[in-house]
């Protein structure tokens, strides 16, 4: 009959076979130990055993581990898109990925080796290996970037990161580089400093231009304004004095006439006022030849009693002798800031404040008008004043801040920078030409 009992299973029979080869062997090895010392000798081996088997299957595990890093970073090193290598202090080439060997047009084979250097052009050589021993040195990493050429002759322009490598074969002597291909960048920073270097020639020329106008038109309100003083208003004189003496034939003669003339005189007295009054408004006689506030203080006269409202002037520290251009400026801008406030602000008192300091000279016109918003006004063309106040200044290096709210008011304040040895050095050459 055959024997029906189930096979022992494997890992049972190895046991069984591991316990009698420990007896055996501790048997024949320690003959006098008693059957209790022999198991507690057993059971250590055992415990022993299991221990190296689980540090064994830890390195194993680390062993693994580490592999898939390394065939990870194999990966990366051989994928990533731009150029990796690795350098010593005098660049000689230890490895490189693909993409800088593709980067470079250069073959890959050991028998062929190459200094990273002869891939840098003339010019950029000599600075590459000092960049490289800099990096070394310092043991710091480091940017540039370099004019480099393939074996083809083809030059290109690369951006390089060097980093120092730190741990592991080649520490401190040796340096990781990462460099990449940046010609199209660097043509267009050309193609940007070209027009740049077109719009700064454009600016100076139109800022040129924009001083020239100015010029020809302080020059042109000149003319004209000498031109009402001695040729109209003279002719306008000569008229009424004739209708004077036509008046006072007519009241002998002819009565019946004399109120006709009396009011032909009267409209030519009131038209010589207002040509006197045209005349001062584009040129005052006294500009240039004393100080600011006199002009300043005629001009707020004349809004004064032309507007609706009071104006309030003071000074401080304003130097005597300003130059002819900071001096026509300053007189302008006062000029327009009020023309704006009679026609747009409805204010009742205006504060005009001139100041001279170390740092140049500053006006300050405020009112308690309604106010505006700057940035609404800014965009539209009938800002056409603000921007000739701000291209006047930015010809003097000047600045202009405006305050203002809706119901709340205006404050401008226009700041000409101009150190008071300046202003004397000035106005003694403004002196000197008026002589020549």
């Amino acid at each position: 009959m055959a024997d029906q009992r189930k096979p022992t299973p494997l890992p049972e029979l190895r046991r069984q076979a591991e316990r009698r080869l420990v007896h055996r062997l501790i048997e024949r090895s320690i003959p006098s130990l008693s059957p209790e010392n022999v198991k507690a000798l057993a059971h250590e081996l055992q415990v022993h055993q299991i221990e190296l088997e689980m540090q064994n299957y830890e390195l194993r595990r680390a062993q693994a581990e580490v592999e898939e890093s390394r065939n990870l970073y194999r990966e990366l090193y051989e994928s990533i898109p731009i150029g990796y290598t690795t350098l010593d202090r005098d660049s000689r080439i230890f490895d490189m990925n693909p993409t800088g060997a593709a980067l470079l047009k250069w073959n890959l084979s050991p028998h062929q080796p190459r200094p990273f250097n002869a891939f840098l052009s003339a010019r950029d050589r000599d600075r590459f290996n000092l960049f490289c021993r800099r990096v070394v040195s310092r043991q710091e990493p480091d940017t540039g970037e370099f004019e480099m050429k393939r074996p083809d002759g083809l030059v290109f322009f690369a951006a390089v990161q060097a980093d120092p490598v730190k741990t592991g074969e080649g520490k401190g002597d040796r340096l990781r580089l990462v460099f990449k291909d940046i010609s199209k960048r660097k043509e267009t920073e050309e193609v940007l400093r070209s027009q740049r270097n077109e719009l700064e020639a454009a600016r100076v020329a139109l800022q040129d231009l924009t001083a020239k106008l100015f010029t020809a038109q302080e020059e042109e309100a000149k003319r004209i304004a000498r031109e009402l003083h001695d040729d109209h208003c003279q002719r306008v004189t000569a008229l009424i004095l004739e209708a004077n003496l036509l008046l006072k034939q007519c009241q002998r003669q002819a009565p019946e006439l004399a109120p006709k003339v009396a009011s032909m005189s009267k409209k030519l007295s009131d038209l010589l006022s207002e040509l006197r009054s045209l005349s001062h408004e584009l040129m005052p006689r006294n500009l240039g030849d004393v100080s600011l506030i006199g002009p300043m203080r005629e001009l707020i006269g004349e809004f004064h009693e032309k507007a609706d409202f009071q104006v309030t002037f003071s000074d401080r520290s304003v130097p005597e002798k300003i130059p002819s251009a900071i001096m026509t400026t300053l007189f302008r801008l006062l000029q327009e800031s009020l023309s704006n406030i009679t026609k747009h602000a409805k204010a009742k008192h205006v504060f005009v404040t001139l100041v001279g300091n170390e740092q140049g000279i500053e006006l300050t016109v405020q009112d308690d008008g309604v106010g505006f918003d700057p940035a609404l006004v800014s965009g539209k063309r009938k800002s056409v004043g603000i921007l000739g106040m701000k291209e006047r200044l930015r010809l003097l290096g000047g600045t202009m801040k405006i305050d203002s709210r809706q119901n709340e008011g205006t404050t401008l304040i226009f700041m000409i920078p101009f150190a008071r040895r300046q202003l004397t050095i000035a106005a003694t050459n403004d002196r000197l030409a008026e002589g020549d």
